[in-house]
């Protein structure tokens, strides 16, 4: 079994911005969620309501990142520029992050619609992963990394009564595997240089059912309703994928075997 597929999520909820290596933290895949907008008061937005994230691709600079819209239309952000501290909110956990400038947060509210801001997490994460005491998460909802299985779609598609891909899932990492769902009996995983620990499995919502080319949501609230009849945890909620909590920093790439070890 080997690893097809790595993305980066650099602004949360924003489209992925894939590679062929990745260093990981213990916080998660470098780069990844490291950015989020948020409303003005600090609340992370979703693609599950703002379709307009997934219009928005980054790109890393060395002084910063920049921000390009499908129009056409670009940012450039600066590091140096978030000199501003104020509370965020993710999921009702509240930390300190870093405000962007007046400049950037204006263009994003331009293409909003409505005020927004941009927000850094800085040098070092206020969030922890929650049963793993003092490790550390960026913006992600939950945990640090999400695997997640082709054999896994295989069998969703084969369920689902719509054409889905893997982008509508957002892993960080991608396997090609042996058989459906097996990866949610594992506990302990080897990826390059990096053990993993199984944290929880990826409940799953509404963000499943947007369209990635028309960016609208089906209007039958598919897969997540077939998902939910066919494959749910032991609440009724419906997975897809494993998270996962690095135990050591170190890279994976393109190729490398999935190692299992418990």
């Amino acid at each position: 079994m080997k690893v097809t597929q790595l993305n980066l999520y650099p602004i949360k909820s924003t489209a992925a911005y894939r590679v062929e290596q990745a260093f990981v933290e213990a916080k998660g895949l470098n780069f990844d969620r490291e950015f989020m907008i948020t409303e003005t008061d600090g609340k992370f937005m979703t693609a599950r309501k703002d379709a307009e994230l997934y219009n928005l691709a980054v790109f890393p600079i060395a002084t910063g990142i920049i921000i390009c819209h499908t129009s056409g239309q670009k940012c450039v952000v600066l590091y140096q520029d978030f000199q501003r501290v104020q509370t965020s909110e993710v999921w009702g956990t509240h930390f300190d992050s870093l405000v962007a400038t007046a400049e950037v947060n204006q263009w994003l509210s331009e293409t909003f619609g409505r005020e927004v801001q941009l927000r850094w997490l800085g040098g070092k994460s206020q969030r922890e992963v929650a049963n793993f005491k003092q490790h550390p998460l960026s913006f992600a909802d939950s945990n640090p990394v999400s695997l997640m299985s082709e054999k896994s779609l295989e069998q969703v598609k084969q369920w689902s009564p719509v054409e889905i891909s893997m982008d509508r899932f957002r892993p960080n990492i991608v396997v090609d595997g042996n058989h459906p769902f097996e990866e949610e009996q594992w506990e302990q995983v080897q990826i390059g240089e990096v053990l993993f620990t199984k944290s929880a499995l990826c409940t799953r919502c509404v963000m499943i059912t947007r369209d990635l080319t028309t960016l609208e949501l089906d209007p039958n609230v598919e897969p997540f309703r077939t998902l939910k009849q066919m494959h749910t945890n032991e609440k009724g909620k419906p997975v897809f994928g494993i998270h996962l909590v690095p135990q050591n920093s170190g890279v994976i790439r393109l190729g490398d075997q999935v190692l299992i070890k418990s």
